[in-house]
């Protein structure tokens, strides 16, 4: 009887170890897994630090080119934005001279021609009634404004063959009238 009892406490014993063994290699805890963690280390060589190092350099450096890049192609798209607003406005002003030149040689204008030169050049449309000649023989002139919206649309569809049409026109007006004036 007392030998199975020493076998029993051997065994007993044994399965105490195993559990324990067990127990310790498994963390229990957060803090025993760090420490895990914190034990494998990895050591560079200086050439192998100053490599990566020079490589983040690199990685930093076409990193901003890049940057300087898309900002250099960003303000040429506002460029050419403002290039086309610029042409609409030039093109505005030059009809608003148009008007305000039919007006002060004493023509007739369509109201359609009037309105637009208050809405876009109070100070124009406020000169050319200032100084509007009074003429005999007025001419009815033809309205800028659908002649202006004409080239709009033939610029879409057939690539502006409209605006030679339409400056036709003014061009023959403009040396009758010139020689009117001289008699």
């Amino acid at each position: 009887m007392e030998l199975r009892s020493t076998r029993e406490m051997r065994r007993n014993e044994q399965m105490a170890r195993t559990t324990a063994a067990k127990k310790a290699d498994a963390p229990d805890s957060p803090a025993k897994a760090r420490s895990a963690q914190r034990a494998d280390k990895c050591t560079l060589s200086r050439q192998a630090l100053s490599y990566l190092e020079e490589q983040n350099r690199l990685t930093q450096e076409l990193e901003k080119r890049r940057a300087r890049q898309e900002d250099k192609w960003g303000k040429t798209r506002n460029k050419s934005g403002e290039l086309d607003m610029l042409s609409k406005q030039m093109e505005m002003m030059e009809a608003c001279m148009k008007i305000a030149r039919s007006i002060m040689k004493g023509d007739k204008v369509p109201m359609k021609d009037l309105k637009f030169l208050m809405e876009n050049d109070p100070a124009g449309y406020k000169l050319a009634m200032a100084l509007r000649r009074n003429n005999p023989d007025p001419e009815e002139m033809d309205s800028v404004v659908e002649e202006m919206e004409k080239r709009h649309a033939g610029e879409g569809d057939s690539g502006g063959g409209e605006a030679s049409q339409a400056s036709a026109p003014a061009a023959s007006s403009g040396g009758g009238e010139a020689s009117a004036p001289a008699e």
